[in-house]
């Protein structure tokens, strides 16, 4: 009935594909939970629950398809499957089928899938490199070949 080989299969360990909404996710903010207050999370974040109140993320954010925010949204990276009731400020904004977003937006890179709901002013910036600390680094090279 039973032989080693299918119960070593029982215990190993599947392995998840690394995409956008898996991405070296370090925190998450589970289905059911409900917190208020402002946050700031340090690495990429994923809320399936309801939060009120900020979040600024360091790294990203995935905001999952139950999930809620109401509140702003600051950080490099947003992705949304799920529902925000405030502002969001970032480099890159994906909004999933199904999502909706409330609010303004200021971004660099807009991604709208059909079928999410966007209701607010968008502002788009442009990418501007980061300063490095010599002055020089930072200017345009006029060498030409």
């Amino acid at each position: 009935m039973f032989n080693a080989k299918d119960k070593s299969r029982e215990f190993e360990t599947p392995v998840i594909p690394k995409s956008s909404s898996s991405k070296d996710v370090k925190t998450l903010i589970g289905e059911g939970c409900k917190v208020e207050g402002n946050f700031f999370v340090p690495n990429y974040t994923r809320i399936d629950g309801i939060i009120k109140g900020d979040v600024t993320g360091e790294s990203g954010i995935i905001i999952g398809n139950k999930g809620q925010v109401v509140g702003n949204l600051y950080s490099p990276e947003v992705t949304l499957f799920g529902n925000v009731n405030g502002n969001i400020e970032t480099q890159r904004l994906e909004l999933k089928k199904g999502s909706s977003l409330s609010g303004d937006i200021s971004v660099v890179q807009l991604i709208t899938e059909p079928g999410s709901l966007f209701n607010g002013k968008c502002q788009m910036k442009e990418n501007i490199p980061q300063e490095t600390e010599n002055p020089e680094e930072n200017r345009p090279s006029t060498e030409y070949s």
